[in-house]
């Protein structure tokens, strides 16, 4: 495997102008959403975040502020009304419903803002998770438009060693026959690395032509990274649909991660060996 520490996560993932980005997943996919949006800010990149499903209006402490229509032409024109010169960002989506929450855009949505350039790089959250560590999709999820050019599915590896149960993962049912664990067993790194490989787990709805990377969130203290670096050497050897591992810590203020793929250094380099978390 090849491994990289990059300083930006948008350069973990592998994102830039130009991208539509869909996350789906548990564990951590609001935060990465809109941290990935503000680097993207800094760089001079006219991006913004949203959800195909729902999601809790953004803190406007972190940035974002709601940007909001009913239909493909009422958000066309918020967001052509949306002052750049703002270090702040978009979030996207249709009306506010109750309770508290914002209803998503139509994926077609995402890709007329893109097209017609009002925008140059958009992140969608792709599911809901109700704040639990890891989930399994149903069979109508996620809700991913078919232009998206990276998908990134998450995991929070606070999972690990935690009896299965609806108060660990979302969608208990759907995870336990993905991974093949039963009620109230531990969740293994083993069964987290079979999340990832399974075609009806985290890769599920990952359109062809997309990029996909996993990233495994909430390595806050050794054992887990040490863990998170195994599950990642199981998912690339694994063949599947992920070309990238990203291992990470996403909350601030010590946020850092570090990207590995699998392919093979130059002939006659001398081999990298990762630094400790």
């Amino acid at each position: 495997m090849r491994f990289t520490k990059p300083q930006r996560l948008a350069d973990a993932l592998g994102v830039g102008r130009g991208d539509l980005v869909t996350v789906v997943g548990a564990g951590g996919k609001t935060t990465l959403m809109y941290r990935l949006v503000r680097e993207l800010r800094e760089q001079g990149v006219r991006a913004a975040a949203g959800t195909t499903t729902k999601i809790f209006p953004p803190d406007p402490e972190g940035g974002g502020r709601l940007v909001l229509g009913e239909g493909p032409e009422a958000l066309q024109e918020a967001v052509a009304r949306w002052d750049w010169a703002d270090p702040g960002f978009p979030v996207l989506g249709r009306t506010r419903i109750h309770p508290g929450k914002v209803d998503g855009i139509d994926p077609a949505w995402a890709v007329g803002l893109l097209r017609d350039d009002l925008l140059e790089a958009l992140v969608l959250e792709g599911d809901g998770s109700a704040r639990r560590p890891v989930k399994a999709p149903e069979s109508w999820e996620p809700v991913v438009p078919a232009e998206t050019t990276v998908f990134v599915a998450v995991a929070g590896l606070s999972c690990l060693g935690r009896p299965l149960g609806p108060d660990v993962a979302f969608r208990t049912e759907r995870f336990a026959a993905v991974t093949g664990l039963g009620g109230g067993e531990p969740i293994s790194a083993e069964a987290l690395a079979r999340l990832f490989v399974h075609p009806e787990g985290a890769a599920k709805g990952c359109p062809p032509g997309a990029r996909a990377v996993a990233v495994l969130n909430q390595a806050d203290d050794p054992r887990r990274w040490a863990a998170a670096r195994g599950i990642a050497g199981a998912v690339l050897a694994a063949g599947g649909r992920f070309e990238r591992v990203v291992v990470a810590r996403l909350a601030e203020p010590e946020a850092c991660w570090e990207a590995w793929e699998k392919a093979m250094p130059p002939e006659g380099a001398a081999a990298r060996e990762p630094p400790r978390p």
